[in-house]
């Protein structure tokens, strides 16, 4: 991932002057604005696009005219999930339903830390902006973002117990991560980007080989941490369905066998979503191998 991919594009006017129409407009007005004006424009331009066409047309096999239109509906998913975003920061509030939130509530009762994982598919933020954890948890981001959309973040989730530590852009916050797991806190990574190769582990997503962020697997080993995914997914009505599915690891193997585990219960967690809502693989960089 180069120094550019994950930043939210656009600066602080733009985000003030789309949190003020957000307030005043209905959101699906936007949508439509976005879908027919934004997104055309962008699939001429952005390097995303070519990576998401080359995932349809390669990785599902699919032919051009309907790798195309997937390209489109994929970025239109992705549009919208951004306006989301935004909207919350403008006060709107999303109906959100969860799957397997009984084992989230389990696991923020005990008293040890656990990793929960999140990637690039649908619009995760939305549950930090949604849901009130017993457990105070921290929330690794990229580093390189804006200024100005951070302090937006840091706003929504208010009193929300979540706690932003920076990473991947030339500091080290690794005390910071391992002072969260001393106070047995949540430590919530994504994994589908990173920024040195020389720290990744080898998975499959649809038959081929991906690259994911080794890290966090590896502390989850180390320390013999329980681990569960969370992604949310945006509905065709506008709500959003949030998947929390343990991720298990036989801790008795040994640590190299242990983290390929991991690695493989999360792509495949990553494979069933996306059967459920093929538009919605927001993960704009290259992470594959083959």
């Amino acid at each position: 991932m180069n120094s550019k991919e994950g930043r939210t594009f656009g600066n602080a006017w733009m985000y003030t002057a789309l949190i003020g129409i957000l307030k005043h407009v209905n959101i699906r007005v936007l949508y439509v604005f976005m879908s027919v004006c934004i997104i055309p424009i962008t699939l001429l331009v952005s390097p995303g696009a070519k990576l998401t066409y080359s995932y349809y047309r390669k990785k599902k096999r699919m032919n051009c005219f309907v790798s195309l239109l997937w390209t489109y509906k994929n970025h239109v998913a992705f549009g919208q999930t951004v306006i989301d975003k935004f909207a919350m920061y403008a006060g709107h509030h999303f109906i959100v339903n969860y799957h397997g939130i009984d084992y989230f509530q389990h696991l923020s009762q005990q008293p040890s830390a656990f990793i929960q994982l999140s990637a690039h598919i649908g619009c995760s933020e939305i549950v930090g902006y949604s849901y009130d954890s017993i457990k105070p948890s921290n929330v690794l981001v990229y580093g390189g973002e804006h200024n100005d959309f951070m302090k937006y973040r840091e706003s929504a989730f208010g009193n929300k117990n979540i706690k932003m530590i920076p990473v991947g852009a030339g500091e080290d916050h690794s005390e910071e991560i391992i002072e969260a797991l001393d106070r047995n806190e949540i430590v919530h990574a994504f994994v589908d980007r990173f920024m040195n190769t020389k720290k990744t582990i080898i998975s499959k997503l649809h038959g081929h080989t991906v690259r994911l962020a080794k890290g966090p697997f590896s502390i989850a080993v180390t320390r013999g941490l329980d681990v569960i995914m969370t992604c949310a997914m945006k509905e065709t009505d506008g709500s959003y369905t949030t998947y929390m599915t343990p991720l298990f690891y036989d801790k008795n193997k040994e640590k190299r066998v242990q983290c390929q585990q991991l690695a493989d219960a999360y792509t495949s967690e990553i494979e069933k979503l996306l059967l459920m809502y093929p538009d919605q693989w927001f993960n704009y960089s290259d992470i594959w191998v083959d």
